[in-house]
């Protein structure tokens, strides 16, 4: 690979990392509210944290704020992390949100959510490809990964991704958004 391409592809590798990086701490801490623990260390509403790139050992400085509903606490009382992009990660009409995260990492925003919807894991992912679609998004090869629904979408040449992950449980399907973004598509 030539310099030029490395170059080209080191966004969407870092992109990638940080929607990785993104989900898991999304996935602790809604494990950590459904266990009736709390959130995990570090990811409180507007509380800074640290987070260093694969590959290096420097840390690089980060905000990160999420928002859970505590035990016992109705649904209603959940609400979108303070400047969530809403209008790139839409919850799916009839959905209850469980809870969502935003987390800036100089030049790009993660941002996810896990919501609880009636609704087959199908019917899931074809709103969101409506959804990103409609936005510029473009959807990547693949339904699913070890068997759970997924979809990858990139835009900005790469730079921007978003993905949508689902499980369902009875009639009740449990779905992941998260998205890579440029501070434009925040605004």
């Amino acid at each position: 690979m030539n310099q030029a391409t490395a170059f080209h592809q080191r966004p969407l590798l870092l992109s990638r990392r940080g929607l990785l990086a993104s989900m898991a701490g999304t996935a602790v801490v809604l494990l950590a509210a459904c266990s009736g623990t709390g959130a995990a260390p570090g990811t409180e509403t507007g509380t800074p944290a640290a987070s260093t790139v694969a590959g290096t050992s420097s840390p690089q400085a980060t905000t990160s704020q999420s928002t859970t509903a505590a035990p016992g606490t109705p649904p209603a009382a959940t609400a979108l992390a303070i400047n969530f992009p809403s209008a790139v990660l839409p919850l799916m009409p009839g959905s209850t949100l469980q809870v969502s995260g935003m987390e800036q990492t100089d030049p790009f925003f993660t941002a996810s959510l896990t919501a609880t919807v009636v609704a087959a894991p199908a019917a899931v992912l074809d709103f969101y490809t409506e959804s990103f679609s409609d936005q510029g998004f473009k959807a990547q090869p693949g339904d699913a990964v070890d068997g759970t629904p997924l979809k990858t979408f990139v835009r900005a040449n790469g730079q921007e991704i978003a993905t949508i992950s689902v499980v369902q449980s009875a009639n009740t399907s449990t779905y992941t958004l998260g998205a890579t973004l440029l501070p434009d598509s925040i605004k």
